[in-house]
Parts: structure tokens; sequence; C-alpha cells
């Protein structure tokens, strides 16, 4: 393995366990995580949560792994749009909030683009 490779491997695994141990959290807190969805407007949270427990979970560990990580990196970049639109909205966020969700929101985008990195290098690298 290349020394390219091999960080293309550093950085996958180190995305995909941002996935897996919020994962893990939420499991450990399912029912704060359930309540904070429920007051956010979501409907059905506890079904919603259940599905974002298996999407972070899968997609980091395949991620992780490596296999088929251009299909957890697509499935991971399109969960991040409606996630970081609906939780970090600063544009709607009070004062004492707006730093807090403008850098959450910065975050998710970042990790997008991370996400977009993995799909297109993926293609050319072996795990």
């Amino acid at each position: 393995m290349t020394t390219s490779n091999k960080t293309f491997a550093m950085g996958r695994v180190l995305l995909g366990a941002l996935f897996f141990i919020s994962a893990i959290n939420k499991i450990l807190g399912f029912s704060f995580v359930s309540g904070w969805m429920a007051s956010a407007g979501l409907p059905m949270p506890d079904l919603l949560l259940v599905l974002t427990i298996a999407i972070e979970m899968i997609g980091g560990l395949m991620l992780i792994t490596g296999w088929h990580a251009r299909y957890a990196a697509v499935g991971l970049a399109v969960f991040l749009v409606p996630v970081t639109l609906v939780f970090h909205a600063f544009w709607s966020a009070d004062a004492a909030t707006f730093n807090d969700q403008l850098t959450a929101f910065l975050k998710n985008a970042a990790i997008f683009g991370g996400m977009l990195l993995v799909w297109d290098r993926a293609r050319h690298v072996k795990a």
C-alpha cells in the first residue's frame, strides 16, 4: 500500500469513526435524542432515530473497513443534507445559539466535502 493509499485509508477510517461513535451515543441516549428530534417537529422520532442509527452505524463501518466505501460516502452525504438543514439552521437561530449553529452547519458541510472526496478517491484505491 502506497503512502497516498495509507493516508486515504486513515482519513476514511476517521470519517467513519465519527459516524459510528455518533450512532453508539444515540443508542445510549435514545430517549433524550428522540425527544430532541420531536422538539424539532419531526414526526415519528423513534422510527427516524432508529433509521438514523442504522445509517450512521452501517455507513460508518463501511467507511472504516473500506467495504463499498463509495456507497457509504454517497449515502452519508445524502443523509447529511436534511440533517444539517433541520438541526443546524443558523439563519433562523437566535443570537445566543447563532455561532454554535453556524459552526455545526460548517462542520457538517466539511464532512459532506469529505464524503465527496471519499466517493471520488475510493474508485481508484483498494481498501
